[in-house]
């Protein structure tokens, strides 16, 4: 955890060197950084209460308000009381406020073009995809829930994503349940074995994304003309608990429900919270036996769902 902190403080100070966020003003501004963002709060609202301000910039009430009044004097900003609150008023850019507003906006812009002129289009997307994370993450309204809406769910296969497959099932087993190499190994070759044998008419991968990263996966391989196996369903442990492993789950026996009879999956007694959504599901266990491989001891289960 410490070396979390120290990593974050880090970063923090590079990010404003970088962007002279320490400096009194803005660069070729008259105003500092809390002036323009009153500005900017203003003006992407258009309209709002001095109340909502406040919370929106996380500002003190009593700086904020000498901030408004310097700019009420200058023409800036203007007040309207409300009808509810005599009390209360609007606050709202004037044509004047507007300009002044729409200059530092591209001062900024310039400023951070030339700061990423020397990138590629990649790396600006990892920039980017980067920042919308740490926003997310670090928002005080954060919910897991949030994650779920910026996954996409996509069911064909493109190239590069069975190598990052896996990847992930390699590097979370070993994280997790302390599997060793061979595991990567076996799972490298099953994946080879559904390439050779591939029927796009019986067998399905869905994957789900999130800023253009798999993070998800589960796949359907008919074994008989009635009976599929389920395979390779894995959630990032970011994504777990926002829903997007049961619905893939679903997505795949949806798929299931039209063509087979049933289904079956194998897994390891060490998976209980991807046991857990099978048997609320609808699995049921019918086999298990004590195996030891990929340098563990552990039981190998057998969970199969009837369909119809």
């Amino acid at each position: 955890m410490k070396q979390h902190i120290q990593t974050i403080r880090s970063f923090n100070r590079f990010y404003t060197r970088h962007l002279g966020l320490l400096n009194d003003r803005l660069p070729d501004s008259e105003y500092s950084l809390a002036e323009a963002r009153v500005l900017f709060g203003i003006g992407t609202r258009h309209t709002m209460r001095m109340s909502e301000l406040s919370v929106l910039l996380a500002m003190d009430k009593g700086y904020l308000s000498r901030v408004i009044s310097n700019f009420v004097k200058k023409g800036m900003v203007q007040r309207r009381v409300t009808r509810e609150d005599k009390r209360s008023s609007n606050l709202s850019l004037t044509k004047k406020g507007e300009q002044k507003l729409a200059s530092m906006q591209l001062k900024a812009d310039r400023q951070i073009t030339g700061l990423t002129s020397q990138l590629s289009h990649a790396e600006l997307d990892a920039i980017v995809n980067a920042m919308n994370k740490i926003s997310l993450l670090l928002d005080e309204s954060y919910d897991k829930k949030k994650l779920a809406a910026a996954v996409h769910y996509r069911d064909t296969l493109e190239p590069g994503d069975l190598g990052y497959m896996t990847y992930m099932h390699g590097k979370h087993y070993a994280q997790e349940g302390g599997y060793s190499l061979e595991f990567e190994g076996y799972v490298s070759k099953t994946f080879f074995e559904f390439v050779e044998r591939y029927d796009e008419k019986n067998d399905k991968i869905w994957l789900a994304v999130y800023q253009d990263e798999i993070i998800a996966s589960i796949a359907i391989l008919r074994r008989t003309q009635k009976e599929a196996q389920l395979r390779w369903f894995l959630v990032d442990p970011m994504f777990r608990g926002t829903g997007v492993g049961s619905s893939l789950l679903e997505m795949a026996l949806s798929y299931c429900r039209e063509r087979f009879k049933t289904v079956y999956l194998m897994t390891a007694d060490t998976q209980q919270q991807a046991i857990s959504m099978y048997k609320r599901a609808g699995f049921k266990l019918t086999s298990s036996t004590v195996v030891s491989q990929w340098g563990k001891r552990l039981r190998e289960e057998r969970y199969d769902l009837i369909l119809s």
